[in-house]
């Protein structure tokens, strides 16, 4: 089985640019020759037979299957980085507990930039909102991530050199393969 390089989780609410800079990050691993998987809460989502809602309950069971995915990758020497809304301290705690060399981002960016920036109607007027996180499911600001960006003020760019440092220092050192390209 292969070293496990690790796994980065990028959190915060809907809109605050955890995609975005999540498929920076997998474009820049990838020009380099490193193996790594985007699992975007939204897409693992849509894979599952069982649909989940988006309450409380639900949104933790998410995350248990994101972990579980997470692990799996991993152990076979491919870095996920998990782009997920993770509004739940406990659950921070329990990657932390469970997953190796786990690199939390938190994405802070305040409710009116992620309703500018809205692309999914999550927020938008006359909409239910029900069971949305920033609105009546509180964000658990993380008490302990590795890297804050303030999403509202940073560029995706700047964000994502930033992180890249981190990267350099906690993963690069640790991972098992390397794909080497050569001319065809």
């Amino acid at each position: 089985m292969a070293q496990n390089p690790g796994n980065i989780w990028i959190a915060g609410l809907s809109s605050a640019g955890k995609s975005t800079l999540a498929r920076l990050l997998v474009n820049r691993l990838e020009e380099r020759g490193y193996p790594c998987m985007l699992l975007d809460g939204d897409e693992v989502r849509s894979v599952f037979p069982e649909r989940l809602g988006y309450d409380p309950e639900s949104r933790r069971r998410q995350t248990g299957r994101v972990m579980a995915l997470a692990k799996l990758i991993a152990r076979q020497g491919i870095l996920p980085i998990v782009a997920i809304i993770h509004p739940f301290e406990e659950d921070r705690r329990r990657c932390r507990e469970e997953l190796e060399n786990y690199v939390e981002v938190y994405l802070r960016c305040p409710i009116e930039e992620c309703r500018r920036r809205d692309t999914k109607s999550v927020y938008a007027e006359g909409a239910d909102a029900h069971n949305v996180v920033g609105v009546d499911i509180p964000y658990e600001t993380p008490t302990n991530p590795t890297v804050v960006f303030d999403s509202g003020t940073h560029s995706p760019g700047e964000m994502l050199e930033e992180l890249w440092e981190v990267v350099q220092e906690r993963i690069l050192p640790r991972y098992p393969l390397r794909i080497v390209k050569t001319g065809v």
